[in-house]
């Protein structure tokens, strides 16, 4: 198990728990693995009654998941009744046959929200006081950078900004696509960064936001199963607790 606890910057209304993950890659393989965890992830999101879930990208494992796949993701997604917030990520993004697009009129009449805006879009949810901002890519190459054209924190409210790429250790150019450069974690004043893209658990930073890494849903705990609960919390800030899964063969897709 992992803790951190960070002083929040702002005075929230309330305090909120979230569900980050990341890199589940539905269909990647016909031994489910990867759908087991994440009906595990839904199954603790309910029984833990977050407020909301966060997916920082790579829900899917590629852009030709069959639409059984789509169906069963759109399936779990509708079992949750808080809100859903997720971007692309390199995985499941192609500029011809975008499979977040196919998911669309499956979860149109869910609180599912995809930030698969180019520039980066935002989404407010007023009813937790919380903002939640994201970028998708449409290609992964070393010209993007996840978290690059985020806005200034809004005045009020609790703020998470989604990004789906590689942290650097330096400002030295690169070769690896989709680069997190320090400079640009240095200038986010949000209160939690998701990331998406490495597979193990990681906290980057804890300040002046705290950044972390889910890790993939199947494998975020040493390699086993593992979501990351965020508590947003006015009095204690910003804690990570990342929680085992214990998926039931049950959870599998039929």
């Amino acid at each position: 198990m992992t803790d951190n606890v960070i002083d929040s910057q702002t005075q929230p209304r309330r305090a909120l728990c979230l569900l980050h993950t990341s890199d589940c890659h539905l269909g990647t393989s016909p031994a489910r693995r990867q759908e087991a965890a994440f009906a595990a992830a839904v199954d603790l999101a309910i029984s833990e009654e977050v407020d909301a879930v966060i997916i920082s990208g790579d829900l899917f494992d590629h852009s030709r998941v069959g639409d059984d796949v789509l169906s069963w993701a759109a399936a779990q997604l509708a079992r949750l009744s808080c809100p859903t917030v997720m971007i692309a990520g390199n995985h499941d993004v192609h500029p011809e046959t975008p499979v977040l697009h196919r998911l669309g009129p499956r979860i149109q009449e869910l609180p599912v929200t995809i930030l698969d805006s180019l520039e980066g879009a935002t989404a407010h949810l007023p009813e937790l006081d919380l903002t939640v901002w994201g970028k998708s890519m449409d290609d992964h190459h070393p010209g993007f950078h996840p978290l690059d054209g985020l806005p200034d924190r809004p005045e009020s409210g609790w703020c998470v900004a989604l990004g789906h790429g590689l942290v650097l250790d330096d400002e030295a150019p690169t070769h690896r696509s989709s680069p997190i450069y320090p400079r640009h974690l240095d200038a986010i004043g949000w209160d939690y960064v998701a990331l998406g893209h490495i597979h193990r658990h990681m906290v980057v930073r804890e300040s002046p936001s705290v950044v972390a890494y889910s890790g993939a849903t199947a494998e975020s705990l040493e390699g086993e199963p593992a979501v990351l609960l965020v508590t947003l919390d006015p009095d204690s800030g910003v804690t990570l607790h990342l929680r085992e899964l214990i998926p039931s063969l049950a959870d599998e897709m039929a």
